[in-house]
């Protein structure tokens, strides 16, 4: 496990960086300062109030770090980390200040008559020891940004790399005055210019596209992760924003318009937990579900519509029967179940309700018959032992091992519950046979047994593969 995926440290180990960058350029600037003032250099004391620019990018980032390390309150819903993007935003506005300023003296430099200033040894020195130190802070905020993926460190990382060439060509330009080439520091210095250009588009494009909302993962990645969960048919629009390390998620996917509510909520909660074991930096995703309106048969589109229709008003539905009448229209006959503290009008109502969507979406139905079913309030009692169990279990077996082959017959249970006899079996049939064939052996067995064992009330056969 990464030692920096706690948000909390994340934090602490950026401020603790910044914190140690901005002592190495308050030094920085302290040096180059006290040589540009006792030297006369002006190319130094300009490159040493440039440096004060550096520390001032380190303030506000740790003004960014403090913010965006806050939790999510009622403003800010979606956490503050975007101050810290704002930051860096701000470091690249000083970047193009800086480029600005420096193309002023260029050209000042270039048309404009400057005494030579005075440069010794201690001056260079002291010159290419603050290009060591930029040097390491460069290479101390790269590392420790990619390994944070902080946009802020990378962002001063990529400043601090413009100050090494800026420091060499003020020295440049100390060397050049030494021997007389003071046109040097001009040229030079216009160079750095195009590369402080640069590195401020750099940071004001990446900054910008996170501000923006712009999209910051790959919507093929999140369409691969989500059909991967049993029960998400199809991914329709992905969409992504914030950060690489601080991402939010939004898409609609598509499932079977039969599924219930939990279940449904069911497949969206795994969604979005596969998301965020596949993506760490994923922080928040929201999984918008939509029925499936592709229908294989005409059965199948009037069964779930009904099924829907019959779960938005609350109500439950089995025993659904359709079938076509000659003139080309349907008959639906179905048992609903109703909450049983309702009132007759009530119920007869919901179903009323349900007959008028039924007829608007499918014009067709000439007739719908409802049966109203009082759903339980409790789950009934086993009455006890039944009488000749023994002998009622071997002549379930009997008959429908004659059905389904010797021996398909196997884990049969009865019940009797409130003076109701039910009976449960389950038949083994081959794996490769066809499911309408497997059902019809289950519809003549239980044929057979209501025939045969007129004391069952309802029977119930599962037919299952080998195992």
């Amino acid at each position: 496990m990464n030692r920096f995926s706690s948000s909390d440290e994340r934090a602490r180990s950026i401020q603790r960086a910044l914190w140690i960058v901005l002592v190495f350029n308050l030094l920085v600037t302290l040096i180059k300062l006290i040589v540009g003032l006792t030297s006369g250099a002006l190319a130094v004391v300009a490159d040493g109030f440039h440096s004060i620019v550096d520390s001032s990018s380190n303030l506000v980032g740790l003004a960014g770090v403090w913010i965006s390390a806050r939790p999510a309150d009622d403003n800010h819903p979606y956490g503050h980390h975007k101050y810290e993007t704002v930051a860096a935003f701000a470091i690249g506005g000083m970047l193009l200040v800086a480029g600005f300023e420096i193309g002023k003296g260029v050209i000042e430099r270039l048309f404009g008559v400057y005494p030579a200033p005075d440069i010794t040894p201690l001056t260079l020195g002291l010159m290419a020891l603050t290009f060591v130190f930029n040097l390491a802070v460069t290479a101390y905020e790269t590392h420790l940004g990619k390994k944070l993926q902080s946009d802020l460190l990378l962002a001063d990382a990529a400043h601090t790399r413009t100050d090494l060439f800026v420091t060499l060509s003020v020295i440049g330009s100390l060397i050049g005055a030494r021997y007389g080439w003071l046109w040097l520091d001009p040229v030079v210095a216009g160079l750095v210019v195009v590369l402080l250009f640069r590195a401020a588009y750099e940071i004001l494009r990446s900054t910008s596209n996170v501000l923006t909302d712009v999209a910051v993962l790959d919507p093929k990645e999140i369409r691969k992760i989500a059909l991967g969960v049993p029960g998400a048919h199809a991914v329709g629009e992905v969409r992504s924003r914030g950060r690489t390390d601080a991402a939010y998620v939004d898409l609609n996917v598509q499932v079977s318009p039969a599924m219930g509510i939990e279940q449904a909520h069911g497949v969206a909660s795994e969604i979005e937990r596969r998301i965020s074991q596949a993506l760490p930096g994923v922080l928040g995703t929201v999984v918008h579900l939509e029925p499936e309106h592709t229908y294989t048969s005409r059965w199948e589109a009037m069964s779930l519509t009904l099924r829907t229709f019959a779960d938005g008003l609350g109500i439950g539905l089995h025993d659904l029967h359709i079938h076509s009448e000659t003139d080309g229209g349907y008959t639906v006959a179905a048992h609903l179940e109703v909450d049983a503290n309702l009132h007759l009008s009530e119920a007869h109502a919901l179903a009323n309700q349900l007959e008028t969507y039924a007829r608007h979406a499918f014009p067709d139905i000439r007739e719908i018959v409802t049966h109203l079913e009082p759903l339980p309030t409790v789950l009934p009692d086993e009455a006890g032992n039944i009488r000749r169990f023994d002998a009622i279990r071997q002549r379930l077996i009997k008959l429908a091992d004659q059905i389904a082959g010797a021996g398909a017959c196997h884990n049969v249970e009865l019940h009797n519950v409130d003076g109701h006899i039910t009976a449960t079996l389950h038949v083994t049939q081959p794996a490769d046979q066809p499911v309408v064939t497997s059902h019809n052996i289950a519809e003549r067995i239980e044929a057979e047994l209501r025939g045969n064992l007129r004391m069952l009330d309802h029977v119930v056969v599962h037919v299952e593969p080998p195992e």
